[in-house]
């Protein structure tokens, strides 16, 4: 049961990070330029599309569980750095980044369960990551 749950977890908080990572990385990058361009940051297209792939790329390393606590503590910061610079004005939006991050977070402090990819256990280089 304990496996299970950290799958549903894993599919719960990837997921979405898979979906918005694609949609930016297809053409909704102009939607996040002007926020970009808005908060001062520099070459705003190159960033959106950067933003995209980091999302996309965390969310499968989440979903498949490999390497679940690298991508579980970089997605929790990633959460809290975006709802703090693009969402301090709205409190609801603010406040689900900081639950999505305290998610990433739980899941990294536990783990990928053994349904994951190689159960969720980095080899080689990885391994002296977590």
């Amino acid at each position: 049961m304990h496996d299970f749950g950290l799958l549903i977890a894993r599919l719960l908080l990837g997921v979405p990070f898979v979906i918005w990572g694609f949609l930016k990385l297809r053409g909704g990058e102009a939607k996040l330029v002007p926020v970009l361009a808005g908060l001062g940051l520099p070459d705003a297209t190159a960033l959106a599309y950067l933003v995209g792939l980091c999302e996309l790329v965390g969310g499968i390393g989440v979903v498949l569980g490999y390497p679940v606590r690298t991508f579980g503590v970089l997605l929790g910061l990633w959460c809290l750095v975006t709802g703090y610079a693009a969402h301090r004005k709205d409190l609801n939006a603010m406040l689900s980044h900081i639950a999505m991050a305290g998610g990433f977070f739980a899941l990294a402090a536990a783990g990928a369960g053994a349904l994951a990819l190689f159960g969720g256990d980095p080899t080689g280089v990885l391994a002296d990551v977590q």
